[in-house]
């Protein structure tokens, strides 16, 4: 968090740029403003989901929205978890295909990524064969709308595209532009009632992550503690209702889907810390859930950051837990809090619940020090013996 404080510190200190989508909309109900705010772009709409959410019933109003609205709908419902371009790509040749004038992501990150990609490649088909880098992206993507059906990756206010290169092996890579943006972000906590209880907490948990790394960053300032500062707050309060009641605690799920998008708007225009490099690996070579991952190293990441981190600990220690006495006590039981938090939601795996074993940690923290943006900012630095030591401490 930053030290400035009053706004004298602020305006002799600190300055920064704030970037969001063209409009964010957050409320219960408003995935039936998708329609209106389609029909400013055309009259012709691609809906972006997973076949999952089309049996479900999930994308069902806002189908209905589009139509009552007047607009042609056709929808691809191809999106995998952790999508590959060659995904991106056929969405693209769906939309061509449909003329298509506007995109309206729904679900997980994955759907919303895929959305926001094709957008990009569409408004920008000289991109199309090496869509991957970042401030590279010369023309604002197509007309695009993003609904949210999980409160976690923060995607539908997020600059960036996830996606797997599987033209040559599997790994991840990104497209990071503000030209990625959506237009138009709507937040309707309605969609995620039905989450099933180990996406609820996964991604709850993936919300903090976000939150508290964005707070730790050497390129935090005053605009993103206050928005991850809350969101942290929110999850602390509501994350365990969301998981164990679901459906039966609306105001846990509207708490919880306001703080995913406040944390990754934070993030967006705060910064970033090592957890998810740290997590990378663990992901990738368990075929285990992002927030599953996220999870399990999430503390650890956080004792590591401790000595660098005591002034930002203690102000969250207080804030989240009422905690009492000096700096290093007040952020110890921030720690302990977020140790709490994660055992009380049934996410306290060790990496040998994934089946890792010691044969693994090497090549654990190689994969770990390879995201650098997570890492430039991180409060200390981590080298590869370092995450092999973080890694080694939760096996």
């Amino acid at each position: 968090m930053s030290d400035s404080t009053g706004a004298a510190g602020l305006a002799s200190s600190v300055s920064f740029a704030i970037q969001s989508p063209d409009d964010v909309v957050i409320g219960r109900g408003t995935a039936a403003e998708t329609g209106a705010r389609a029909d400013a772009f055309g009259d012709r709409a691609l809906v972006i989901t997973d076949a999952q959410l089309v049996e479900l019933g999930v994308v069902d109003p806002v189908v209905a929205s589009l139509r009552d609205a007047g607009l042609k709908v056709e929808v691809f419902d191809d999106v995998e978890p952790d999508p590959t371009i060659s995904i991106v790509w056929e969405a693209v040749s769906a939309a061509r295909d449909t003329s298509a004038d506007v995109l309206i992501g729904v679900g997980g990150g994955s759907s919303m990524d895929v959305a926001k990609g094709a957008g990009v490649i569409l408004a920008n088909p000289n991109l199309e064969e090496e869509p991957f880098g970042r401030g590279h992206v010369p023309n604002s993507g197509a007309p695009t709308i993003l609904l949210p059906t999980t409160a976690g990756s923060g995607a539908e206010v997020s600059p960036a595209v996830v996606i797997i290169d599987d033209r040559d092996g599997h790994e991840k890579k990104g497209i990071v532009d503000p030209n990625a943006f959506a237009s138009v972000a709507i937040v309707d906590p309605a969609l995620t009632d039905e989450l099933p209880q180990s996406i609820t907490r996964a991604t709850g948990i993936d919300v903090f992550a976000h939150a508290v790394g964005s707070s730790i960053s050497t390129t935090s300032n005053p605009f993103a503690d206050a928005l991850c500062s809350q969101a942290m707050e929110l999850v602390e309060g509501n994350l365990r209702p969301a998981t164990y009641r679901g459906n039966d605690s609306p105001a846990a799920r509207n708490a919880m889907s306001l703080a995913a998008t406040m944390a990754m708007f934070g993030r967006v225009n705060g910064g970033k810390a090592a957890i998810h490099a740290v997590a990378y690996g663990v992901q990738s070579l368990y075929d285990v859930p992002h927030g599953e991952a996220i999870a399990a190293v999430l503390p650890a990441v956080l004792e590591y950051n401790l000595p660098a981190a005591v002034p930002t600990y203690a102000t969250l220690g207080t804030q989240l837990y009422g905690a009492t006495g000096n700096s290093r006590s007040r952020a110890e039981t921030f720690v302990e809090g977020v140790h709490r938090l994660r055992s009380d939601i049934g996410l306290d795996y060790r990496l040998r619940d994934f089946g890792a074993t010691e044969d693994d940690l090497d090549e654990l923290a190689e994969m770990a020090i390879t995201s650098k943006r997570h890492l430039e900012a991180n409060p200390r630095s981590v080298s590869e013996s370092d995450a092999r030591e973080i890694l080694e401490g939760i096996l």
